[in-house]
């Protein structure tokens, strides 16, 4: 156990593969229900509606429905359903939205005006946390990583590092180098009495436990353009600026018949980006405030940098110890998302009702990362945007909210956010064995559902809103990869597929938004 367990550390050390992969692609991708407390109220159904500063990262022409110019800022705290982990606190306090638009007038004619505006948003808030034991039913970690290490022992064609370490060697009568199948304190090593096929083994766990929390965010400054041609016709354009720092801390921890041991990650994800978009809305009937609205969000064109840091300690029943640590050099590379498109409905009921209604399609699949210079190592992202097609889907959002004032000072809001699970059913992991990325555990994340409140008072010359929203996921979390193509060995034979172990990503957002109008 003492030199396989040696073997994962060895598998960071023989890196050459960068660590990306779909859910990776997912975590960049994503975005969470964020703006004002007006926009959270609704549920974000206002690409139709428009005239909050938040549509400028949805729908840009909703800025132009602005007769006064406006700024606001919110304040806010996101709270997870789950205890804090690695020590992390369950929630955080953050500045959620900071944004102003200027009104600049028009031509006296069919512009009515023209508006520009700046604003600052918070994308996604990556806060989770998870600790607690996980019923592997007899598989083990040990049984990828068995899987890992042999594969890396015929690409090394029995003669590379992994090789090296983990391989018992010795003569025989005729000075040929043969490999002995031992399984004991010293190494995890199977060989088959048929075709002596050389194969490491894993052990059954008898007990496990998991521990990981993630923080950081993914933030956005938006500037806007929008124009309001004779009250029937908006259009606008935002070029959005990206910026992202992610972390994530896990301990994940096994005792087997022979040995146990705990392998702690650290992850960190930094990006920088930029992305353009187009929005209209239309009043087709000029008595009439009903109103619909168009979008289309170009990829945002990510430069990314990460690397990860492993640490791993085992100890064997036979009083041997391994110790090691070790952090990649930073790795970058590009990544694009995926095309959004919109569409959305608007309705108010003189100055006492606004009802919005709003679907977005994301294409997941389409995300890809790459290099933008003819790199000899351009080849390894085909794999990796492969696992990406083959792992992620279409994905769907739809929003709706109304707005009731019973009378002119004051607000009650309501909405609802459904934006469907990103991975496919069967979705897994695939890590290579020269992969920098350590951590073998993944979750599959299921459908969101957002349920939103807020209320507001307006006074001469500024408003107050605040906004509630709860968000439910569940999400189905493996250790370690169940749907490769190998087939693991125990001491007791083949190693099934474990089963997943339910977990949520329920949590809370309060919020609070200031605004002046002028």
């Amino acid at each position: 156990m003492k030199t396989f367990l040696y073997t994962a550390i060895m598998l960071a050390l023989s890196s050459v593969a960068n660590a990306q992969s779909a859910y990776h692609a997912e975590t960049i991708a994503e975005s969470d229900l964020n703006g004002t407390a007006r926009y959270i109220g609704m549920g974000g159904a206002l690409g139709a509606l428009g005239a909050d500063l938040s549509t400028m990262s949805n729908n840009p022409a909703g800025t132009g429905l602005y007769r006064r110019s406006d700024a606001s800022f919110t304040f806010g705290g996101v709270f997870t359903g789950n205890e804090g982990a690695m020590g992390h606190d369950r929630g955080r306090m953050s500045v959620d939205q900071a944004g102003v638009l200027f009104v600049l007038g028009g031509d006296g004619g069919s512009l009515r005006n023209i508006n520009f505006g700046v604003n600052y948003q918070k994308k996604r808030n990556h806060l989770t946390n998870f600790a607690g034991g996980l019923d592997l039913a007899g598989g083990s970690q040990t049984f990828q990583l068995a899987e890992m290490a042999t594969d890396a022992y015929y690409d090394n064609n029995a003669f590379g590092i992994l090789a090296d370490h983990t391989a018992p060697k010795r003569k025989s009568d005729t000075g040929e180098l043969v490999y002995d199948g031992i399984f004991d304190d010293n190494y995890l090593a199977w060989q088959d009495g048929v075709d002596k096929k050389f194969q490491f083994i894993g052990l059954p766990a008898t007990a496990s436990n998991y521990r990981r929390a993630s923080y950081g965010s993914n933030s956005q400054i938006d500037f806007n353009l929008s124009a309001n041609i004779i009250d029937r016709v908006f259009a606008g354009i935002s070029v959005g600026i990206y910026t992202m720092g992610y972390d994530r801390e896990a301990a994940y921890s096994e005792k087997t018949e022979y040995a146990d041991y705990i392998l702690r990650n650290r992850y960190h994800y930094s990006a920088d980006g930029v992305d353009v978009k187009l929005g209209f809305i239309f009043r087709p009937i000029e008595d009439s405030p009903f109103r619909f609205g168009l979008t289309a969000h170009t990829p945002i064109w990510y430069k990314v940098r990460d690397y990860n840091n492993l640490n791993v300690n085992a100890n064997s029943i036979y009083g041997n110890t391994v110790v090691g640590d070790y952090t990649t050099e930073t790795f970058e590379c590009n990544f694009r998302t995926p095309w959004k498109f919109g569409v959305s409905l608007g309705h108010t009921v003189g100055n006492f009702l606004a009802i919005g209604a709003e679907y977005e399609y994301s294409d997941l699949p389409s995300c890809k990362y790459y290099y933008n210079r003819g790199d000899s190592y351009a080849s390894d992202f085909v794999p990796i945007n492969e696992n990406i097609k083959a792992n992620l889907k279409g994905q769907h959002t739809v929003k709706v909210g109304l707005e009731a004032k019973p009378d002119d000072a004051f607000a009650v809001r309501l909405g609802y956010n459904f934006v469907s699970a990103p991975f496919k059913n069967d979705a897994y992991n695939h890590l290579d064995y020269n992969s920098s990325y350590t951590e073998t555990d993944f979750t599959n994340w299921k459908d969101i559902h957002r349920i939103t409140f807020g209320v507001g008072y307006r006074y001469k010359g500024g408003y107050i809103d605040l906004a509630y929203q709860y968000q439910m996921q569940n999400g189905d979390f493996y250790a370690y990869d169940y749907g490769g193509n190998y087939n693991a060995y125990s001491s007791t034979g083949s190693c099934g597929a474990p089963a997943p172990t339910r977990i949520t990503n329920n949590r809370s957002q309060v919020v609070a938004t200031l605004g002046f109008k002028f």
